[in-house]
């Protein structure tokens, strides 16, 4: 029933930062602006780490956006009632937040994802490394299809109804066309438009949104 082929659209940047960057989280928040600067606000950034979040944040705050920025934390209830409450504003979230939130309607009509959400190593993972014969297989067999998973939770959070339309921002360098994990992040997301052209990003919003989702929110 829904058809991401009109209503979703795939943003992959032309130039990705790379991970090991020394300026990593200045380019990276600089780069969620001109996507929040597209999008009109509206917008879900998923994190796979705190410590990425924080960084982010005090970038973001630091930069006088015309959109509300809501951090979700140790009272995140409260968190998402004053992001509901500000149309257009952006959210910043991780945890639990890459499979329990719901968003129907234009309150996430931009979600970004820095980096693609794999399993942090720990002594589970060490202990089940070790029935597999090498690394290799081990990331084909379960690293890989875990993260994939993830990231369709992920994804969940942008489309939730039939009308809902939405485009998906994924910066991570190793999800870059051609690079190693641009096919298991293909296959993990319904088919869909694929741009690296931040005009094309601002002509889907053009095209699918009515006049009142431009108005800016409240700052506050």
């Amino acid at each position: 029933p829904f058809d991401y082929q009109h209503n979703c659209l795939l943003y992959l940047p032309p130039d990705p930062i790379p991970l090991d960057a020394a300026d990593y989280y200045d380019r990276l928040a600089a780069q969620i602006r001109q996507l929040a600067a597209a999008s009109h606000g509206h917008a879900l950034v998923l994190f796979t780490s705190y410590l990425a979040m924080s960084a982010v944040k005090e970038r973001l705050q630091a930069a006088a956006l015309p959109f509300p920025v809501f951090t979700m934390g140790r009272r995140p209830a409260r968190t998402l009632a004053a992001f509901r409450a500000a149309p257009g504003s952006i959210l910043l979230a991780t945890g639990a937040a890459w499979e329990g939130l719901d968003f129907a309607g234009d309150g996430v009509s931009l979600l970004i994802i820095p980096r693609l959400p794999f399993a942090y190593p720990d002594a589970v993972k060490e202990k089940e490394r070790e029935d597999y014969p090498n690394l290799r297989e081990f990331l084909r067999s379960v690293v890989v299809p875990e993260m994939q998973i993830k990231l369709r939770q992920g994804f969940g959070r942008a489309i939730r109804t039939e009308t809902d339309t939405c485009a998906v921002a994924m910066l991570d360098p190793r999800a870059a066309r051609g690079r190693r994990y641009f096919q298991s992040m293909v296959e993990a997301l319904p088919e869909m438009p694929v741009t690296g052209s931040l005009r094309a990003v601002e002509q889907f919003y053009r095209d699918r949104k009515g006049a009142g989702y431009f108005r800016l929110p409240n700052a506050g």
